[in-house]
Parts: structure tokens; C-alpha cells; sequence
């Protein structure tokens, strides 16, 4: 079989910054923290944005809030996401964190479709006041005073009554924004049903800064999809990178035309206690008052979220999955974690002699 073409993805710039490889990691609250991030970027990945960041908390000095922007050497182009709805508050936010040297933009959440965010008129609440969203793209422009580009990533609508887009877009665009990542499904059904992509195509064209894709995602091969049909700078990946940090990896031998590696058991272990160590390395930078269970709890429990995605395609995952809502030291959690690997991916013959096989004379 022939090597098959790819549509190309090309370098992009976001205002003065150049982005090699336009695919990056999306924010996901909860998972998206350096020590994930990180692995991504030693695979392939070749962007990403921080959990989002409640701007309020964030200028009031709230400690939880500022180990959100807690970042991983190597960590390139790197944006801090911040959310809000107060124009002189997030702009401030904005200003604080473009002084602190360690991200590359500032991005503006104007897409988080949970309840408790968008209610409020935060994140995707903001598609609903398209004019208090532009204060706010323009007051955070002024105020980073161009140490970085500021970015936008929304949605193409409220509800399939409200799908305003182009509107939302072609005012960020006026009031300073230097690129757009946009998810395709409206806020209401937050992440079910298809992206309309269709829609995305048609921001891209109407906008000239950069329009960067997002949702549908699935298969490493969607991203040249999304580019081929939509035109689209660069791609946006979530949930599908979720215990798998080398769906990254894959896209890349993708569109080198190598061989497409998909991990190995020993690969999946490393990288589990990898993942481990960086949380325990992340949780050590707060203070006591923040770390009730300590430093090696705590990052267990942090790691629990990722550890059925992990484990996923492995025949024992059920070992685990009985015992993941125990606390567990760092030893114990290793063992089941070996236990469960040592089961053998569903995917994989079974040990033992292969019944298909010629019996010895």
C-alpha cells in the first residue's frame, strides 16, 4: 500500500509568535495540568494552553489558584488560559501573568460549557454578551502592552438558535485578538453530538488571523481531515489525548509517512510512573495548608483520574477500577497498576500455546 498524502500543517504566527507544528493540547479542568502537559510535549505535541484560571482569584493572590499557571521545563508555546467576566478584572489578571516571562500568549476562555461557569456568564456565558467579550479581548490587549499576543477560544454559538461565530469573532479580531481557537459545538450540549465544522470553515475564511480548530477530534487522522475540509491554521485536541499522550506521537509519523507506533506495555508503565513523579514533583510546590493527605496522596489521587484511561485496553482493568476510589499510598498503586499491565493489552493473543498452530509431530 502506498504512503498516503496528507494535507500539510504548516507553521503559523500568532502575532509575533511562530508556532512549528499547529496542533496543540486543549485545556481540560482537572487533567491538563503541567505534569500531563508535559508528556504531551515530549511527544509530538506542539502547543498547549493551562487549565483555565478564574482571573479574580488569581489577582487576589489565591494559592490554589495561582499553582493552576504551575508549568514543566520544556513547556513551549505555552498560553495561560484565564476566565471571567469582568473586563478590568481579567484584563488585570492578563497583566500580571504576561509579566511573569513563562507563557507565550494569554488566551481568554470564552467556551468552558459547564454550568456552574457559563451560568454565571463566564466562559461560554460570554457568547451571550458579545459586547462585554470584546471589552474584554480589548481591555487584555492593552494591558500585556504587546509582551504577548492575546488569544480567543470560543464557541460557533449558545444554542442552535444562537450561532453568532462570526460575529463573536469578527469583533475579537477588531478589538485586538491575535488568534482564535474555535470549538464547534455549541455550549448548551457541551461536548455531545458532531462539531459543525462547516461553520468553522466559515470563520476561517472571513477571518485573518489565525482560526485554529477544535472538536471532532478524534483519530489522529481527523486532524488533516478538519484542515482539508475547514482550511483551518492549526487543530485543537482534547479528550482523545486522555491516556494517550501519544496520540501526539502518532499524528507526527502520520504525516512523516513512518511507521505509526502505538505504545507497548512497557511504554504505558514508564509513562504512568513518569506521570506519577511529575505530580508528586507539582504537588511538593504547595504549602501544607493546600496538602491535607501530603505530597504522595494527594498526587495519587491526582493521578486516578488518568489511570482508567490509561489502563483502558488492558484485560484486568477491572483489578484496578475496584480500588480506585481507596486511598492508596504510592507503592500500593504501583502494584495493582503492575498487576493490571501484566494481564496483557484485549488486543493481544492470549499467553499460552497458539491453539491455530501445528501440533509437534
Amino acid at each position: 500500500m502506498g504512503r498516503m498524502n496528507y494535507p500539510a500543517l504548516a507553521p503559523l504566527q500568532i502575532g509575533p509568535l511562530r508556532v512549528e507544528w499547529p496542533v496543540f493540547l486543549a485545556p481540560m479542568a482537572g487533567y491538563t495540568d503541567a505534569a500531563f502537559r508535559s508528556l504531551c510535549f515530549g511527544l509530538g505535541c506542539g502547543g498547549a494552553v493551562t487549565e483555565m484560571v478564574n482571573a479574580y482569584g488569581y489577582v487576589i493572590g489565591h494559592d490554589r489558584t495561582e499553582h493552576y499557571l504551575d508549568t514543566w521545563e520544556g513547556e513551549h508555546p505555552l498560553g495561560a488560559q484565564i476566565y471571567g467576566s469582568d473586563p478590568g478584572m481579567m484584563a488585570e489578571a492578563a497583566r500580571q501573568i504576561s509579566m511573569l516571562g513563562q507563557f507565550d500568549f494569554i488566551d481568554i476562555n470564552a467556551g468552558c460549557p459547564m454550568p456552574k461557569i457559563r451560568n454565571r456568564g463566564d466562559g461560554a456565558g460570554l457568547i451571550r454578551t458579545p459586547e462585554k467579550l470584546h471589552e474584554i479581548v480589548r481591555q487584555c490587549v492593552a494591558a500585556v502592552e504587546g509582551r504577548v499576543p492575546v488569544t480567543l477560544k470560543t464557541r460557533v454559538g449558545w444554542d442552535a438558535d444562537t450561532l453568532n461565530a462570526l460575529e463573536l469573532t469578527a469583533g475579537a479580531e477588531e478589538a485586538g485578538a491575535a488568534a482564535i481557537f474555535l470549538h464547534g459545538r455549541v455550549a448548551v450540549v457541551k461536548h455531545a453530538g458532531p462539531s459543525d465544522w462547516g461553520l468553522i470553515g466559515e470563520v476561517k475564511r472571513a477571518r485573518r488571523i489565525p482560526v485554529i480548530g477544535n472538536g471532532g477530534v478524534k483519530r489522529p487522522v481527523d486532524a488533516f481531515h478538519m484542515v482539508a475540509e475547514t482550511g483551518v491554521d492549526g487543530v485543537m485536541v482534547g479528550r482523545a489525548t486522555l491516556g494517550n499522550p501519544w496520540w501526539f506521537r502518532e499524528l507526527r509519523e502520520l504525516a512523516a509517512g513512518t511507521t505509526v507506533h502505538k505504545p507497548r506495555p512497557d511504554e504505558i508503565r514508564a509513562v504512568i510512573r513518569e506521570h506519577l513523579a511529575r505530580e508528586e514533583n507539582l504537588m511538593a510546590r504547595r504549602g501544607p495548608k493546600e496538602l491535607k493527605l501530603g505530597v504522595e496522596l494527594t498526587a495519587c489521587l491526582v493521578l486516578r483520574a488518568h489511570l482508567v484511561r490509561y489502563l483502558r485496553g488492558f484485560r484486568g482493568i477491572r483489578l484496578l477500577a475496584v480500588h480506585l476510589e481507596e486511598r492508596q499510598t504510592k507503592a500500593e498503586l504501583l502494584s495493582r497498576i503492575d498487576e493490571v499491565i501484566a494481564t496483557g493489552l484485549k488486543t493481544d493473543p492470549l499467553p499460552g500455546p497458539d491453539p491455530a498452530a501445528t501440533p509437534a509431530e
